[in-house]
């Protein structure tokens, strides 16, 4: 979904410097939840929307419209990455992944179900929430697809260049990795269950997927992103029965805004008037408010 904002200045040479102040409904904002909490109900659990954070992330769950729930099933397909309880892989990237602002050829898959850009992360399995919150073992910015003390002995990633589960911002396939936590289970349970996440090389999107079988719903876990600093991130579930209903999942969206300004005329005489078009694309999902451009 693409929304555009057009200024248009018309300036004569030599003229000052030009401003532009703009107020384009863009993506949906509004305070970030630590769980779900919209009295919309669709597919008989709460929609839910928030962000966004201090980077601008935000994110959409898949009751709402801007994201859909798609399980892109790897376990026939994966390569085999990760194994065991307090386990962790760095998985090489086929397509770099630009995360709060960083470029990363490389991820660390743990197996207690989070990513890591940092190698030090194994034994974390004490989930902390809210988000952002410093991480009570190791380091580094976190993707938190069901973070708990879980036993996974067949953690899987595969990149597709045209990935099966088109981006919802564009609605168009571009390359993915999908990072798969196959018949995982709580070290304190038996039932196993599925959980994934999956990048977005070209959006930046990041979505989190889980099954109908996770028998403890988000009672004990925590679903978000936070930054390398531990100082910004956003929280969609934190330690809340419920929170995590079967067959769904979040997808958080990059910032979003694309600006690009031409002239009606690139060479023109003296005192001859000139317009520039200021044009403002919002590339996500929903709206953005209290934008200002300014033409330096």
């Amino acid at each position: 979904m693409r929304r555009h904002f057009v200024a248009i200045l018309v300036l004569v040479v030599l003229a000052g410097a030009a401003f532009a102040q703009t107020d384009p409904h863009a993506r949906r904002t509004g305070p970030a939840p630590e769980v779900k909490g919209s009295d919309n109900v669709s597919r008989g659990y709460a929609r839910a929307t928030g962000g966004p954070d201090a980077f601008d992330y935000s994110f959409a769950d898949t009751a709402e419209p801007d994201c859909a729930f798609q399980f892109v099933d790897i376990s026939a397909t994966g390569t085999l990455s990760v194994s065991g309880n307090d386990a962790s892989s760095t998985v090489a990237l086929s397509e770099p992944f630009t995360f709060y602002g960083e470029s990363y050829n490389a991820l660390n898959m743990v197996s207690n179900g989070f990513l890591s850009t940092a190698t030090d992360s194994a034994i974390d399995g004490s989930n902390d929430c809210p988000l952002p919150a410093t991480p009570s073992t190791g380091t580094g910015g976190r993707i938190y697809a069901v973070h708990d003390d879980l036993v996974t002995d067949t953690g899987l990633t595969e990149y597709f260049a045209n990935c099966p589960r088109p981006n919802d911002v564009k609605g168009s396939a571009e390359g993915c990795t999908v990072f798969q936590w196959d018949e995982t289970f709580h070290s304190d349970d038996t039932v196993a269950f599925d959980v994934q996440t999956i990048l977005y090389h070209t959006t930046g999107e990041i979505v989190v997927q889980w099954d109908d079988r996770n028998p403890e719903t988000g009672s004990g876990s925590t679903t978000g992103i936070q930054d390398p600093a531990a100082a910004i991130g956003l929280t969609y579930a934190c330690d809340t029965g419920g929170s995590l209903p079967a067959s769904a999942g979040v997808c958080f969206f990059s910032p979003a805004l694309d600006i690009t300004k031409t002239a009606s005329n690139n060479a023109p005489g003296t005192t001859e008037p000139v317009t520039f078009t200021i044009d403002v694309t919002n590339d996500g999902p929903g709206d953005r408010t209290g934008v200002t451009v300014t033409d330096m």
